[in-house]
This record gives C-alpha cells, sequence and structure tokens, in this order.
C-alpha cells in the first residue's frame, strides 16, 4: 500500500458492496481493528506533536457510523495513517475530477449480505441450504490486491460476529455464520497461498465455533460437538494454539453443563490451561474455569475451588485486550459467571451468591438473554437446597416467563428440570412444583 491507491481501491470496493461508510472501509482495506488503528492514530498525533490521550476506540467508530465528525487535528491523522485526502474519508468532496472515484479490479468483492455467487450479484438475497453454502466457488480471487481486500474483510465480519456472540438472537447470528462459512469455503477452494490458506481457517474455525456455542441454546449437545469437531479441525489447519484451546475450553463447559463426556472434557480443559505456556492469556482462564465445571459435575469441591481460584488470580493479571466482550476472549462478566455456577454445584452457596450478584451486576449481563436466565436459575437452585420450595419456584417461573420463545428450548428449560428433579420426594409432588413442570411443559 506504498501510496495509498491500492488502499483506495480496495476500500472504495468494500463501501460499495458491503455498505459501510468510507472512513471504515479504509480500515478494513488496511487490516486495522478499530483497537490498532486508534494506537496508530495516536502515534502519528505524538508525532506530530499533538495530544493523543482523549482517542479511544469508541470514538473512532462514531465517526466511522456517522453519529461524530473528527476535529481538524483528528481528520489530518486519518488522512495520514490511510495515505489519502479527506473526501476519499467521506469528509467533504473533491470537485477537481468528477471521476474521483476511479474502477478497480478490486470491485469483484461481493456483497456482505449475499451469497457470493455470480448469479446472485445485483438481485434479492437468496435462501440456499447448507450444501449449497458449503460448496460454493463462487468467489475465485487466487491472488492479488482483491484477493487481500476480500480476506481483510472475513477477517472483520468475523471480529464483529464475535462481539455479537451472545447478545444477538440465534436465529438471525446462526445462519449469518453458516453464510459467511460459505464464502469462507469458496475462497479455499480458489487459493493456493499458504499464509492466506491459514488465515482463512482461522475464520473458519472461529464462526464454526460461534455456531458451536450459540446452537446449544436452541438445540442440543451433540449439535453443539458437531460444531466444534469442524471448528477443531479448522483449527488445526491454521496451526493457532491459542484457537484450539478457546475450542476446548468451550468443549469442556457444554459436556459439564449436560454432565456427559467429562473425562475428555476434562482433558479439553487442561488442554486449553496449556495455551501459551506460563504467561497469562484468556484461553488458559477460560480453562481452568472449564475444569471448575467439570469438577464440580463430579462433586470435588477441593478441586472446583482451586481451579476457580487459580482463574482468578490469572484474569487479575491479563492485559486488557484480552478481557473484551469479543467471542474469544474472557470478560469479568463471563469469569463471575463460571465461578458461580459451579460454586452453586459444589454447594458453596454463600460464595456463589456473591459472585452472581457481581456478574448480575454487570452491564453485560442484561444483553445476555440465556446467561442471565441462567443465573437466575442457579439462584432458584440455592433456595431449593437451602429448603426454600416456594422461592425457588417461583424464581424458575418468573425466569420462564421473561424467556422469549426462541430460548424455551436447549439450555433453560433443561436447567429448571434439573432443578425440580432435585427436589426431595416429600416435596416433588407439592402443587407448586407440579405447577412449575406445567409451566414447563408448554415451550411458546
Amino acid at each position: 500500500m506504498a501510496a495509498g491507491g491500492f488502499a483506495n481501491d480496495a476500500a472504495f470496493a468494500v463501501h460499495r458492496h458491503c455498505g459501510v461508510s468510507l472512513l471504515r472501509a479504509h480500515r478494513i482495506a488496511c487490516g486495522h481493528t478499530l483497537m490498532e488503528a486508534v494506537e496508530l492514530l495516536k502515534k502519528i498525533l505524538r508525532s506530530h506533536g499533538a495530544i493523543s490521550e482523549g482517542l479511544a476506540h469508541q470514538q473512532l467508530s462514531r465517526w466511522e457510523n456517522g453519529r461524530d465528525v473528527p476535529t481538524p487535528r483528528y481528520l489530518d491523522a486519518l488522512c495520514a495513517l490511510y495515505r489519502t485526502r479527506p473526501d476519499q474519508l467521506g469528509f467533504g468532496n473533491d470537485y477537481s475530477d468528477s471521476g474521483a472515484i476511479p474502477p478497480s479490479s478490486s470491485e469483484q468483492i461481493v456483497d456482505r449480505r449475499v451469497l457470493a455467487n455470480p448469479a446472485t450479484i445485483g438481485a434479492e438475497p437468496a435462501v440456499l441450504s447448507m450444501t449449497e453454502l458449503l460448496t460454493s466457488r463462487a468467489v475465485v480471487l487466487d491472488r492479488g490486491r482483491a484477493a487481500m481486500a476480500y480476506l481483510d474483510l472475513l477477517e472483520e465480519l468475523t471480529e464483529v460476529a464475535g462481539y455479537m456472540l451472545y447478545t444477538a438472537a440465534p436465529t438471525e447470528f446462526i445462519p449469518a455464520r453458516i453464510a459467511d462459512l460459505g464464502r469462507i469455503k469458496a475462497f479455499l477452494m480458489s487459493v493456493r497461498s499458504p499464509a492466506i490458506r491459514r488465515r482463512l481457517y482461522r475464520v473458519f474455525a472461529m464462526n464454526a465455533g460461534f455456531i458451536g456455542i450459540r446452537i446449544i441454546d436452541v438445540a442440543s449437545l451433540d449439535d453443539s460437538l458437531e460444531w466444534f469437531g469442524i471448528a477443531r479441525r479448522a483449527s488445526r489447519s491454521a496451526d493457532d494454539i491459542s484457537l484450539q484451546a478457546w475450542i476446548a475450553g468451550h468443549i469442556c463447559t457444554s459436556c459439564a453443563w449436560y454432565g456427559r463426556f467429562l473425562d475428555s472434557s476434562l482433558a479439553a480443559a487442561r488442554m486449553a490451561q496449556s495455551a501459551g505456556g506460563s504467561r497469562p492469556n484468556a484461553a488458559a482462564v477460560f480453562g481452568y474455569l472449564a475444569e471448575a465445571g467439570v469438577q464440580a459435575r463430579i462433586a470435588c469441591r477441593r478441586e472446583t475451588l482451586a481451579a476457580i481460584h487459580t482463574a482468578d488470580r490469572m484474569f487479575a493479571t491479563l492485559p486488557e485486550a484480552q478481557t473484551v466482550a469479543d467471542g474469544c476472549h474472557i470478560t469479568a462478566y463471563f469469569l463471575r459467571w463460571h465461578q458461580s455456577a459451579a460454586l452453586t454445584a459444589v454447594g458453596a452457596r454463600a460464595d456463589a451468591d456473591a459472585l452472581r450478584t457481581q456478574a448480575l451486576e454487570l452491564p453485560f449481563s442484561r444483553q445476555d438473554q440465556v446467561g442471565e436466565a441462567a443465573l437466575h436459575l442457579d439462584e432458584a437452585a440455592s433456595k431449593v437446597a437451602e429448603g426454600d420450595l416456594d422461592w425457588g419456584c417461583r424464581i424458575i417461573a418468573e425466569v420462564w416467563e421473561r424467556t422469549p420463545s426462541e430460548y424455551r428450548v436447549g439450555q433453560i428449560p433443561r436447567r429448571a428440570l434439573q432443578i425440580l428433579d432435585s427436589v426431595k420426594p416429600t416435596d416433588a409432588t407439592s402443587a407448586k412444583v407440579h405447577a412449575v413442570r406445567d409451566l414447563l411443559r408448554h415451550p411458546v
């Protein structure tokens, strides 16, 4: 990108075909995340003797989404970063030439919302089967600038999907990820470069992993494990140890939730713990949380507490970049969520209640509908274990009433029924328990 020509061409293609602003399109074309772009802008500003401390990725996002306009000094830094002019970033106009936006071969990049198929370009999105998605050979970009721009776009879309992982409805999120897998698969079939293929396998593994995580909310453990298997194979082709560890951690937590394959899932947790060697990292923290879930399932209290404390200590040393809610790292919310769930399972109710309260007070809990419901159901389990059947049943009923219909399958009803099955035999025939069971029998 020596003189900005390729960056401009690629950015215009992304802008035209993906419906994003010119400013954001330039960032995608250059392959920068929001945080990376902000750090580069700060470096440019410091080199110009300008103040940069107040700049954050949220501000850049507002500029990219048209909610704010950069001041002259920030606009100058943006032009320096992308080696272009203000009008090429969407700020002002260039009247020197009516053909200011030149045509480019990189316009082969297809619309993000349409399957990469020549027959669909310019048409309404088609509804295709999974087989058609995964065998499409539509995008033939075996080399050059267009290939790199398209690869950068696929990575950008995967990054955005990570931020939506626990907040988007699965009925929308899962089909969108399957469509992305189709695009990635088509691209893989057309390139030979080992470096590009490793990057493609990485985004393929991430999207398949995202599906495995979300599908368990609306389907079975077997469905989830099938997608995790796909993700694991792709992560090996990507030769990405951290990604393999992330997938292993999720396999472990899914098995722990269902109480199945606990020996093999414990091995997966320990594989995740080994990621990064002795350096603290998000995958290792997740591995210890996953182990805590399994140890709690098999009633190993001492081992559960040890894994929880190790995760806590390691999380405190993580760099900020590994604690963002991008689907591949670990946030304070998920730390407290997993800790409270494991402590509830081993009967450490006071500690579990305190950590659950912390998790529910964090803003992310209000975006994660399934996670929030699971936390409240753990509270119900604690009340039932203490002998307060009325309160426990009331919590289960309230959770069920708040649960959208699409989530009334999968994890939430299973956990609710599990709590009711734990009720003492003398109370199992009570009117309250029968009333809640009847409520759960009507998912819609």
